[in-house]
């Protein structure tokens, strides 16, 4: 499994074409970073709707070109209809799997901030639930990947079927997945300690966009190695 852990760091610059993809996500979050500070400098002025609805293009093309990778075909073209149609994949199967977990955690923090848990949770406290949120959010940022895999390289609906995670259950994609989780949550970690800062959240983007193309390679074997397309 080293190997494969050693291929998926190298996947970003493996060849020109894998350098100019990494580099394309790289600018893609950098203007879509942009963006959205604009908009954060306008709020609440109607205004921070132009750049904020901006943002989503390059958004769309940083999600399209992850979503190549996790398909195992690699970077699809630039500005096309199969750029965006993996984004619409990734986008919809992270609508499906990661809204319990969106709604377990606003939950959580509600109640906590709050202090008012309801009367059919009495004797619960805020740690129980805490935990609760800790345990909805790990199993579905693990169920994710996997049927985001499938939905990239098969099409949405298969990738919202049961049998897409199947290959979940095995230690390939386990090991996989600590891996690629390891990269992406050390590269959120890195952008939020550093957004304040231009040069560093610059040096943060660049780690970020690499660790999600790596990521996403790491991923796609471990679904590769277990899944039959």
């Amino acid at each position: 499994m080293s190997d494969v852990f050693v291929d998926a760091l190298r996947y970003p610059f493996a060849d020109r074409a894998r350098v100019d993809g990494t580099a394309t996500c790289l600018v893609a979050l950098l203007v879509g970073g942009t963006l959205l500070r604009l908009a954060a400098r306008l709020w609440p002025d109607l205004t921070f709707l132009a750049p904020a609805l901006a943002a989503v293009v390059p958004l769309v093309v940083f999600l399209g070109l992850v979503g190549g990778v996790l398909a195992g075909d690699g970077f699809p073209p630039l500005a096309t209809t199969e750029t965006l149609r993996l984004a619409g994949r990734v986008v919809g199967v992270a609508s499906v799997y990661l809204f319990p977990a969106a709604v377990t955690v606003v939950a959580v923090g509600y109640v906590t901030a709050t202090g008012s848990i309801p009367a059919v949770l009495t004797g619960v406290t805020t740690a129980m639930l805490a935990t609760v949120a800790l345990l909805v959010t790990v199993v579905c940022a693990y169920l994710f990947p996997a049927a985001t895999a499938v939905s990239v390289h098969e099409g949405l609906r298969a990738g919202l079927r049961r049998d897409a995670l199947r290959g979940a259950a095995s230690g390939t994609y386990f090991f996989a997945w600590v891996g690629a989780a390891v990269l992406v949550v050390l590269a959120w970690s890195a952008l939020a300690a550093t957004i304040s800062r231009s040069v560093a959240a610059l040096l943060a983007l660049g780690w970020c966009a690499y660790a999600h193309v790596a990521a996403a390679a790491l991923v796609a074997e471990g679904v590769g190695r277990t899944t039959p397309w």
